[in-house]
């Protein structure tokens, strides 16, 4: 059985895990991951929510994450040695093309339509497990200069 363009034992996944009933419509809680986003972010600057002109704050980043994440890593290129700023070079090649929209489009079943680059994905676990790498990869790479 299939539930939209979910597979049902994948949309029971990602419902049960990551996401939350709105009047009866479910959405990807986007949130959640704007937050975490901001937390790396936050330690970064050495800020509170709201820093660096607005950009540390989980509303800024759930519409903007590529603006907030660029704006992270090159605080952090500016002071790295060479094999730091090739991982950061390295980092925003691969994964900038997937933060280009916003987190909740990010997820959105119209996405593939809506973005170049060829960038599909066949099912929302998908999209959520890549989501979930990009900020992994992205704490772990500016976790190196601090």
């Amino acid at each position: 059985m299939v539930v939209g363009s979910f597979p049902l034992d994948t949309f029971i996944k990602v419902v049960s895990n990551n996401l939350f009933k709105n009047g009866g419509i479910v959405i990807m809680n986007g949130q959640r991951y704007a937050i975490e986003i901001e937390h790396i972010i936050r330690n970064v600057f050495s800020c509170e929510r709201f820093g660096f002109g607005g950009v540390v704050d989980s509303d800024f980043i759930r519409t903007q994450p590529s603006i907030a994440i660029i704006a992270a890593l090159a605080y952090r290129y500016a002071t790295a040695d060479k094999k730091l700023r090739g991982e950061i070079e390295d980092f925003i090649e691969k994964y900038l093309s997937y933060l280009d929209s916003s987190i909740d489009e990010f997820f959105s079943s119209e996405r593939p339509e809506k973005i170049t680059d060829g960038i599909r994905f066949p099912n929302g676990e998908e999209a959520l497990e890549t989501l979930e790498k990009i900020i992994k990869d992205f704490s772990n790479l500016v976790k190196q200069s601090i």
